[in-house]
């Protein structure tokens, strides 16, 4: 089937969720793709996003002219699109919705974010305009589905996050990588307040932790002397091999999205490393607790727990293993879910 592709697909490199999602859709049918994306955010749209988010109801800029090349793409396909996929679609226009319903009437309109797109800090006044529009719309968030239907989408359905098969991985290190990666206690990831309280008090109580994420790691990190700071966030398999290095791999929830999950719940235990995460309905439902992945409530338990597998390397890698194992028998893999997300749209 014919397949239009849509979203940020520039930046962040091979470990960009969207272009992982895009890729699999090829596996699907004949994708066409419209890259949201492909001129970097400048300082007029973060500064209209910025409004946006204080409450004016302003539109964000589209500075790489997606809407005119979705408009192109409906109106000159002389075979329609089965499937439009619009990933995190927030510089989509209201009208390019109606050129798509009127030039092509029977073409399923699917929406998809990894985030939790009621919260303003998420959306875009085209955002918000363009819900009525989507026959579906897929959300990594269970609480989100009712929101997202009472601002206007017809059709909200839960899908947990996923990993990429081929990419994220167990990865046997070189020596050298050996050298690079390896760590008792990792944690890739931007910087947040709540997730430097919980690494401060590990490093506070003797716990090494290696940190590999925004600049605002490296200021906390020369405060603590048990905190290394290794970089930016990883963007290529260099971020697989992060996680196969560490013993230990925190997971820390985005409290702004109010999440129950995130993108690294599935991915850590996929590139086959111990998941030390914050314990929600959702990761209990993902991986058995103590079998296939450890949580912690509070910082005193993420400290015992950080104690007890440092040492317990039985333990550890049998955790570790299950973890991986069940990543792929429950197939997590963004194949399995995006076959799930067609079944349900073109089946019901």
């Amino acid at each position: 089937m014919n397949i239009l592709s849509i979203g940020g697909f520039s930046g962040l490199g091979e470990s960009n969720t969207c272009t992982l999602r895009d890729k699999v859709l090829q596996e699907f049918g004949t994708v066409d793709h419209v890259d949201t994306t492909k001129v970097p955010y400048n300082l007029h749209y973060r500064i209209r996003n910025k409004l946006f988010r204080l409450g004016l109801n302003i539109s964000l800029p589209d500075l790489s002219h997606a809407n005119l090349e979705i408009k192109r793409l409906v109106e000159c396909k002389a075979d329609h699109y089965a499937i439009i996929w619009i990933d995190k679609g927030i510089i989509i226009n209201k009208d390019t919705f109606e050129t798509i319903r009127l030039t092509q009437p029977n073409t399923k309109i699917i929406g998809y974010s990894p985030d939790w797109m009621m919260g303003r800090h998420n959306q875009s006044r085209q955002f918000i305009e363009s819900l009525p529009f989507y026959d579906c719309y897929v959300t990594t968030k269970s609480y989100a589905v009712e929101e997202m239907k009472k601002a206007g989408c017809k059709d909200v359905i839960y899908i947990g996050n996923a990993f990429q098969k081929g990419f994220h991985k167990p990865f046997e290190l070189t020596a050298e990588e050996h050298k690079k990666y390896d760590c008792e206690v990792g944690f890739i990831g931007a910087y947040e307040d709540d997730r430097a309280e919980s690494i401060g008090y590990l490093a506070d109580n003797g716990i090494k932790v290696e940190i590999w994420g925004n600049y605002r790691w490296k200021w906390f990190c020369d405060s603590h002397h048990n905190l290394i700071f290794k970089g930016t966030e990883l963007v290529s398999d260099e971020y697989c091999k992060a996680l196969s290095g560490c013993k230990i791999s925190l997971c820390f929830l985005r409290k702004m999205n109010k999440d129950l999950q995130t993108t690294r719940s599935i991915e850590i235990p996929a590139c086959g490393s111990f998941m030390l995460a914050e314990r929600t309905s959702e990761h209990l439902d993902l991986f058995k607790e103590d079998e296939e992945a450890v949580y912690f409530s509070d910082n005193k338990e993420l400290l015992d727990k950080c104690r007890k597998y440092i040492t317990d390397d039985v333990a550890r890698k049998r955790i570790a293993e299950a973890g991986y194992q069940r990543c792929i028998s429950s197939d997590y893999s963004y194949h399995g879910r995006i076959r799930q997300i067609l079944h349900h749209v073109l089946n019901g």
